[in-house]
């Protein structure tokens, strides 16, 4: 047993860990996955918005491919494409290979890497379906003015704030410090 001043804490093990490493490149190939096969993460992801617009429009929704469709049965369907640009994905792979990269530090414990990256994604994705929602929503209701001004100026404030909101949890709990080495001693 190691003796150790009181209040002091030890320093932790911040030796090489090849599954830790392993991880971290995992998480980076992932990323380049995301971008190189966005094609079928959007068809993915379509359907899943299908589900979300279904909550905020009238009538029925359905995707094929990248585009959802709405208002199905009520004589006036529209579709909304998601194009690469618009996708989870730009919000994705940025986070991905953060986190790769994080892990791949051995300052950084894996938990907080792997817990601050959950919440990221989950931020990001969800700011995103809040996008696509409210998008098709003001479709439906004001058309084409009404969804250019969400698409292409409310929706992407909410995605851009979204995603620095995203990329700033995960930092700040994959560095944050266990509460008993915050504290100070006198």
């Amino acid at each position: 047993m190691t003796d150790h001043p009181i209040g002091a804490v030890p320093a932790r093990d911040t030796s090489s860990n090849p599954w830790r490493a392993a991880t971290g490149l995992l998480l980076l190939a992932a990323a380049v996955f995301l971008i190189v096969e966005q094609t079928a993460f959007r068809t993915v992801e379509a359907t899943v918005t299908a589900s979300v617009v279904q909550l905020v429009t009238a009538g029925h929704t359905n995707s094929a491919g990248s585009i959802v469709y709405f208002g199905l049965g009520t004589g006036n369907v529209e579709g909304i494409v998601i194009t690469t640009l618009c996708s989870t994905v730009v919000l994705v792979t940025p986070l991905l290979a953060l986190a790769g990269i994080l892990l791949l530090m051995p300052s950084f414990r894996v938990l907080r890497v792997t817990a601050g990256l959950l919440l990221a994604l989950a931020l990001a994705a969800a700011c995103n379906l809040a996008r696509y929602a409210a998008a098709a929503a003001a479709m439906q209701r004001w058309g084409r003015p009404g969804f250019d001004l969400v698409h292409e100026y409310l929706g992407s404030l909410l995605v851009i704030f979204g995603f620095a909101a995203a990329f700033i949890l995960l930092l700040r709990i994959a560095t944050r410090r266990p509460a008993s080495s915050r504290h100070h001693t006198v």
